[in-house]
Parts: C-alpha cells; structure tokens; sequence
C-alpha cells in the first residue's frame, strides 16, 4: 500500500507544478508572438488587446506594408498597397503623398503631379508634399517652381526641418548639375542696349 500512496502524492505534487507552467505559457506565448521591441505590458505590433497568446498577434496593415515597400525602394508594391489602403482611408493626405512619390520614383510624373496635388487639397500645410511636389518640379526641370514650393517650406519651417532641408539640397544640386538654370531669387535682365520694356496698359 506505501506504493500506491507514494505514486498518488509524486502525481498530486506534479499536478501542482504543471499549474503556475500553463498560467505562464500564455504570458510567455503573448510576448514571444505579440510583443514588440520598445512595447511594454501587452502592447503588441498589431495592437493587441493584451489577452496573451497567439491569437493577440495581428498582422501589419496595408499602409504599413507600403511604408515597408516603400522603405525597400518597391514602389510598383508600395502603390498596390497604399491603393488599398487609400480605400478605406479616403481623406489622408500622407497616402495620396505616397502614392506621388512612389509614382515620381517610378518617372510617371503625370500621375505623380495628380497625387501630390490632392495631398495638398486635403493639407495645404503638408511640408513632405511640399517637397515631393519641389522634387517632382526638378525632375521636369521646372526649378523656378521647385523654388516656389521651397518658399512654403521656409514659410512652414522658419527654423528649417526635414523637408526643407531635403528641398534645398536637391535644388543646390539640381543648380549645381544645370548652371544655365534660372533661379526664383535672380530678376530677369534687360540685356544691354534694348528697349526698355513697354508698360503694362501704354499701348
């Protein structure tokens, strides 16, 4: 009979310790599939509701699969999902920024030009736009516009950012690659011995 009873109590003490280890493995199970670096308590990559297991995890939408294609320079992918998430997000401006970009990228200027400008309908103030639609004006070699759009970025940025600092450079160098172009800050000059011109209204 001590057999038996010994038996009963090594199963009854396993029984114990298996308790706390399943209460534990959904806590370890949510922050293995859920977690996130930089994430604290049940925070997870696909906003969990921090109920602990697989089933918290979800997967990167549309918008943050394009910014991932996009980070990878794909922009044919990056166009396909911020199409579909411009579906469900009609009204942001960054989306239909994005899809500029990745169309200027990709030398489609046409429907680039189209993006960039519904982008600044939806947020005039928009800077990253401001400087897609400066860096799209260099590419069709317009850098009197580029110019333009570098304005709205000093009126947005009195102290500099990002985006104006990204602007004046790729116009330095866009200056730099075409000394003939014409610049917004220099008026043009009557060349030597014309006429002057005839005002407005005179004739």
């Amino acid at each position: 009979m001590e057999r038996p009873v010994a038996v009963a109590a090594l199963l009854l003490g396993i029984g114990v310790s298996i308790t706390p280890a399943v209460g534990g493995m959904g806590g370890g199970m949510g922050g293995g599939f859920g977690g996130c670096p930089g994430c604290s308590g049940s925070q997870s990559v696909g906003g969990s509701t921090g109920t602990g297991g697989m089933g918290s995890y979800a997967a990167p939408d549309n918008y943050g699969m394009a910014l991932r294609a996009l980070h990878h320079e794909d922009y044919d992918d990056a166009i396909t999902y911020l199409k579909s998430a411009f579906t469900s997000r009609p009204q942001s401006a960054d989306i239909m920024n994005y899809l500029g970009y990745s169309y200027r990228m990709l030398g489609d200027y046409p429907t680039a030009l189209s993006w960039i400008e519904k982008a600044l309908a939806q947020d005039p103030d928009h800077k990253k736009a401001h400087d897609d639609l400066g860096e799209l004006d260099l590419a069709r070699n317009d850098p009197v516009s580029a110019q333009g759009q570098l304005a709205e970025l000093v009126r947005l940025c009195p102290d500099s950012c990002n985006e104006r600092d990204a602007l004046t450079k790729a116009i330095a160098d866009y200056q730099a690659a075409h000394p003939a172009a014409p610049s917004a800050a220099a008026a043009p000059q009557t060349p030597a011995g014309a006429p002057a011109a005839t005002p407005a209204g005179s004739r």
